[in-house]
């Protein structure tokens, strides 16, 4: 069973990769008038600019080696969905697979996302998830070079995608049960202040130092026809926070809020459901029921500053999944009581909540839009008709 279930997983990976790649590939011919493409075009040439550092390493590639910018992007967005889907494959063949897990792997709202939805693909928000797993799963043999990796990696990360800060709790949770259950080094209050200092420093670049870029200047050191300060992502590099507060506050609605509560249920309910964390570690405050409320407190910002709910309810997503994994690899969840739980469905109920919960439903990009239907299957059927008719 586990090596016919290792196949499932090798093969369903590969198609992502593969999707992801393809569409990747076909969408550089967009460039540079493709929203997502402008925001990887922010760079420092204007001042210091959030979400510039990989403009900026973009751009300085292209003019030291005189590589086409495009071509360096895909080559960023490429490389990126790589490490991805490999630390992922890497990690979950080493679990044996159930039906929970699959629930997980094959959730509307983790990995075929981007698929699924393709203005979510080659966002930078890739790089965001991608090095909050390689903290997650790197080994550290003291605190002090857990707390090193800590600055380089939310530093690089909040320097790529200012959307980092908002999950600051998942870095510091990372920290805290590395610590506790591996490291087991008493914190001093040297660190304390070495966070503080490192978020401070960071937040007044990102909410002060920002606000004097020249945004004329970033489009002036490109020679790009029709590419103004007005184009995707740079119209959205002045708006104040309580500008963007009020349109996307003005834009919600209850219809909005059932649909993406619904995707969150079926994402969470087997969560809530088939785990916990066994008797030896779990007590009145660390348990998953508190770690997930407040995981889910801790979104509700971005809900309401960010419009695209669709790539935020992706993210938060994976970031769970990435603590959900951490913790199942420690050891701290009762495998009986997984075990217990499984056993009460028969293959019937099984393929139902499947068809439910991973292949019915996903979300599309705003937080005005419809869900989308069948996921899996129009992605697959969407690549197999775009293969046809270009190649």
């Amino acid at each position: 069973m586990k090596t016919y279930n290792n196949k499932i997983l090798l093969v369903y990976f590969l198609y992502l990769f593969i999707g992801c790649i393809f569409y990747l590939n076909l969408n550089i011919n967009e460039f540079p008038s493709k929203y997502v493409f402008t925001d990887w075009l922010i760079n420092y040439e204007g001042g210091f600019v959030r979400r510039g550092l990989l403009g900026q390493l973009i751009f300085d590639i292209s003019n030291i080696f005189n590589f086409d910018i495009k071509s360096i992007i895909l080559f960023f967005q490429v490389t990126i969905y790589s490490v991805y889907f490999f630390i992922f494959y890497l990690i979950l063949s080493k679990i044996k697979t159930n039906f929970f897990w699959f629930l997980i792997i094959f959730s509307p709202i983790l990995f075929l996302y981007p698929l699924s939805e393709l203005e979510a693909l080659g966002r930078k928000d890739i790089f965001v998830i991608t090095i909050f797993l390689i903290f997650s799963i790197m080994n550290y043999k003291s605190l002090n070079i857990l707390l090193l990796s800590f600055i380089v990696l939310f530093s690089l990360s909040s320097l790529i995608h200012e959307i980092t800060f908002f999950y600051i709790f998942h870095y510091l949770f990372i920290i805290y049960i590395k610590n506790k259950i591996q490291i087991k080094q008493k914190s001093k209050i040297h660190h304390y202040i070495l966070i503080l200092f490192l978020i401070l420093i960071l937040l007044y670049f990102n909410l002060y130092q920002h606000n004097f870029v020249v945004i004329q200047e970033i489009v002036n050191s490109y020679n790009f026809e029709d590419f103004t300060t007005k184009s995707g992502s740079f119209s959205h590099i002045s708006p104040s926070i309580n500008n963007v507060l009020i349109k996307t506050l003005h834009n919600i609605s209850i219809l909005s809020i059932l649909r993406y509560g619904w995707l969150l249920m079926i994402g969470i309910f087997p969560i809530i459901y088939f785990i916990k964390i066994n008797n030896k570690h779990e007590n009145k405050y660390f348990n998953l029921k508190n770690i997930i409320f407040i995981f889910l407190l801790a979104s509700i910002p971005l809900y309401m500053l960010i419009f695209d709910w669709g790539r935020v309810i992706y993210i938060n997503y994976n970031f769970f999944i990435i603590i959900l994994v951490f913790l199942f690899k420690l050891g701290l969840f009762d495998g009986s009581h997984l075990t217990n739980k499984l056993n009460k469905f028969n293959n019937k109920l099984k393929v139902f909540i499947f068809i439910i919960f991973c292949l019915a439903y996903a979300p599309k990009i705003l937080v005005t839009d419809d869900l989308a239907s069948f996921p899996l299957y129009r992605s697959i059927i969407k690549i197999f008709k775009i293969s046809t008719t270009y190649y």
